[in-house]
């Protein structure tokens, strides 16, 4: 695929984050000088075309006061996982809810943001009341990872533009 400037722009864009700010992509254009509806469909085709895999917000937990967090695993029975996912996912506590095979009787996990251990405790037995499940195991975070977007373009590769 050849990428015209705008598409090399855009990505330049994605390398970064994201306006702190109700309509981001609307600060995206007005950088570009083109509608929102462009920069949307031209997202949708990079994606499409294998460039990209996908446009998604990173939380930086602690940034925000998120001090407690955990990844909660679910011993969820497999003809139940289409039913009991999103209902984990349902709750604001919760960033990452998703299927995962290869770790025996716990097959969804997620992931589960608080202040305080206090509060993520009392948003597991919340769900575990609501969904029926009682058979989970929580593992708590003991330091959030660096974070970073994806690179497109090395430094070389954009001085040469």
């Amino acid at each position: 695929m050849q990428l015209d400037d705008i598409d090399k722009q855009l990505l330049a864009l994605a390398e970064g984050d994201l306006d702190v700010c109700t309509r981001p992509f609307d600060a995206w254009a007005q950088k570009l000088g083109i509608p929102v509806d462009e920069v949307i469909s031209r997202l949708q085709d990079l994606k499409q075309q294998g460039v990209i895999r996908e446009v998604k917000a990173i939380l930086r937990h602690g940034k925000v006061g998120f001090t407690a967090n955990a990844m909660v695993v679910w011993a969820v029975p497999e003809n139940l996982v289409d039913e009991i996912g999103p209902k984990i996912a349902t709750y604001t506590a919760v960033s990452h809810c998703y299927e995962r095979t290869g770790f025996g009787r716990f097959t969804i996990f997620s992931m589960i943001h608080a202040r305080t251990r206090d509060e993520i405790q009392q948003t597991v037995q919340a769900i575990s009341q609501a969904v029926g499940i009682d058979d989970y195991q929580v593992f708590w975070s003991v330091r959030e990872l660096k974070k970073t977007s994806m690179r497109y373009f090395s430094q070389e590769d954009s001085s040469d533009e």
